[in-house]
């Protein structure tokens, strides 16, 4: 309602350009009208996505996030061009004015940086009046945001909300004076957020790389803008590209660990170029995970104590697991987080029985606690690794069956040099005349 006050702007300081990635399949998709977000699939040929939401929590999360615009735009043909239009000003028509689910700082941001992104393809055709309500729109968006960021989540949540205003507030006419509170918000949040490992406290693959990508359109867009970014976010930038590559397969996708997936096919690599930082070589763990690698293969562990407090809401129990890829192929995967096929399945993800790991008569190395977060936790014995002329070997343990069991889990992994052979050995064992 206060943001509705603000004169709107008139347009964009300079013409924007599409910075995010989107699949052609799904773009295709939903202009046919399978509209798939969230893990819920909704068959509406003919109808508007709005006049067509499912109740489920993760379709409405996808659809006001507005991410789809990117497939859409991948697509790019004429029905997807007319979609997306008639998609984005019904949502005008009906959620505009701050009505509906989707008023919450971390997917206004979200949504504010694709309608800037895709903005040529969405004003295309259009009349004084309709971009005039586009931009009117998008003033309420950034305002509500400059008065709302603080209410969002530390962590991904809070960087997309201070992402979306920043670049919001650079790219539209009258709206820079937002910009300088929003770089010193977003400042202090990178040296807070990410520590000195360019990790995150999720331990998150995928939700790293999401940051990641965030961090840099800022920069980007500083610099398009002939700003000087501030050093939090350069710094934040340069740790977090080599923890990134370490956590990458030979088939350039990420380790699915702790709720992550292996990312969108491309959007690593694209990320990476994008930053500028050169590779370099990381040494002992990248964000708690241990890699291996020789020839084509890859071998990716988790090497620490699952994440604790309210990181711990989405952790898996996933200590000692691994992941190997060889060449193009992923050989030996975690299930991956289950959310989008509900709860039951979610909470089945997290479950040590859904990785690539010793489990001992049903249960997990780490135990849910209240509000879904992991209060029993595994502490692991400190990695040992060795690389010699016999390949690289790694020797490392977990005391999570000590309380239950009082068993010790050990495992020692041994990959040859020319990455064709990985050898293992996992062992029980009572460490205390108590245990």
């Amino acid at each position: 309602w206060r943001a509705g006050f603000t004169r709107p702007a008139s347009g964009f300081v300079s013409q924007p350009e599409p910075r995010s990635i989107g699949m052609v399949a799904r773009g295709r998709q939903l202009v046919a009208g399978n509209l798939l977000l969230g893990g819920v699939l909704v068959e509406a040929p003919g109808r508007t996505l709005w006049g067509a939401m499912s109740p489920e929590p993760g379709f409405i999360e996808a659809a006001q996030g507005f991410t789809w615009l990117d497939d859409l735009a991948a697509a790019g043909d004429l029905g997807a061009r007319t979609r997306a239009q008639d998609w984005v000003f019904d949502w005008i028509a009906r959620y505009g004015r701050g009505k509906g689910p989707g008023w919450s700082p971390d997917l206004t941001g979200r949504r504010l940086i694709r309608w800037i992104n895709h903005a040529l393809m969405l004003l295309s055709g259009k009349d004084r009046a309709e971009s005039a309500a586009f931009f009117a729109a998008l003033t309420r968006q950034t305002v509500y945001l400059s008065l709302r960021w603080k209410a969002a989540a530390p962590g991904l949540p809070r960087f997309e909300a201070l992402t979306g205003l920043v670049c919001a507030g650079l790219a539209m006419t009258g709206m820079e004076r937002l910009t300088t509170p929003a770089l010193a918000a977003l400042a202090r949040d990178c040296a807070s957020e990410i520590n000195s490992e360019g990790g995150i406290p999720t331990r998150n693959p995928e939700e790293l790389l999401e940051v990641f990508t965030l961090l840099t359109w800022a920069a980007q867009t500083l610099d398009e803008a002939g700003r000087k970014a501030p050093p939090e976010l350069t710094a934040a930038i340069m740790r977090i590209a080599p923890t990134l590559r370490a956590l990458r397969h030979a088939d350039g996708g990420l380790a699915r660990f702790h709720g992550g997936g292996r990312g969108l096919e491309g959007r690593l690599d694209h990320a990476l170029a994008q930053s500028g930082i050169r590779p370099m070589a990381i040494t002992g763990l990248a964000m708690g995970f241990a890699r291996m690698a020789a020839g084509r293969t890859t071998v990716i562990v988790d090497a620490k104590s699952p994440p604790e407090g309210r990181a711990s809401t989405a952790a898996h129990a996933s200590t000692l697991a691994f992941e190997m890829t060889s060449g193009r192929r992923p050989v030996i995967v975690s299930c991956g987080s289950g959310a989008p096929f509900g709860a039951e399945w979610r909470r089945a993800g997290r479950a040590t029985a859904s990785h690539s790991t010793l489990t001992i008569d049903g249960y997990s190395s780490s135990r849910l606690g209240q509000a879904e977060r992991l209060t029993d936790r595994a502490q692991v014995v400190p990695p040992r690794t060795t690389q010699g002329p016999d390949g690289q070997a790694l020797l490392i343990g977990h005391t999570g069956w000590a309380a239950t069991h009082g068993l010790t889990h050990m495992r020692g992994l041994e990959l040859s040099p020319d990455g064709r052979a990985l050898m293992g050995q996992d062992t029980l064992g009572a460490l205390t005349g108590a245990e």
